[in-house]
């Protein structure tokens, strides 16, 4: 069947409320994802060193972040819950994975030992998930079916970051340096680089989590939904 439009989707319901009161949830979802990308190359660059964990740009980043949730947070609340479910539960993941890519830069103090392999192989692989996402979203609002591909993309890589820890757990004894935070760091900090994987495998499941809803917005506009999820009932004709 050929796939049917969004915005052939969205002329043929009846909106109960008026043009101009309708949220734009592509718009809304698209910044949060955007936000996600942006905020997974800031800790990119702080990791290699590039980029300070304290920076003006961060802080700007995480004020944006904040502003966005909020924003959102109060259109969602303002509208009938009645086939909300994945909306609200779209944004919290992308919201979530946000605030975690945000404590793994923080949690980046000068005089840590550097980052092992494993936590760049796992963020190139948290980084590939939200771009797929992104992606996913844009091919959505078009109306393409290869949004359910992106979707895939997200899906795995909670898996794939499964398999990347085998290469902690094989770290070689000469390299365990690279497992524990320098002598006299504060206890709450003993964790490097384990909170590190551990906030990266929770980015993971977060997009996952995503990718699963994205793909079943994308199967149900392929089949030509007239109660497409990604608009909620309130939205739509009985």
């Amino acid at each position: 069947m050929t796939p049917i439009a969004v915005s052939q989707v969205v002329r043929r319901v009846r909106p109960l409320v008026s043009a101009a009161e309708a949220p734009d949830f592509f718009v809304m979802i698209d910044q949060q994802a955007r936000m996600v990308v942006n905020l997974a190359r800031v800790l990119a660059e702080v990791l290699q060193g590039k980029e300070s964990a304290h920076s003006l740009r961060l802080l700007e980043m995480e004020q944006r972040r904040e502003e966005l949730q909020r924003r959102n947070q109060a259109v969602v609340d303002s509208l009938p819950q009645a086939g909300m479910g994945e909306m609200h539960s779209t944004m919290d993941a992308l919201d979530r994975a946000a605030v975690l890519l945000i404590r793994a830069a923080r949690d980046c103090h000068p005089g840590w030992s550097a980052p092992d392999a494993a936590a760049f192989q796992m963020l190139a692989v948290i980084q590939k998930a939200i771009e797929s996402l992104q992606n996913g979203y844009a091919r959505l609002a078009n109306g393409s079916p290869a949004a359910e591909y992106d979707a895939d993309a997200a899906i795995v890589s909670q898996s794939a970051l499964a398999s990347g820890k085998t290469l902690v757990r094989g770290v070689p004894a000469t390299e365990e340096r690279f497992l524990a935070p320098s002598q006299g760091m504060s206890p709450a900090h003993a964790c490097w680089p384990y909170g590190l994987h551990e906030n990266l495998n929770k980015i993971a499941h977060e997009l996952s989590g995503a990718g699963v809803i994205l793909k079943s917005w994308s199967r149900q506009l392929s089949a030509g939904s007239r109660g497409f999820a990604l608009f909620p009932q309130q939205f739509v004709a009985s």
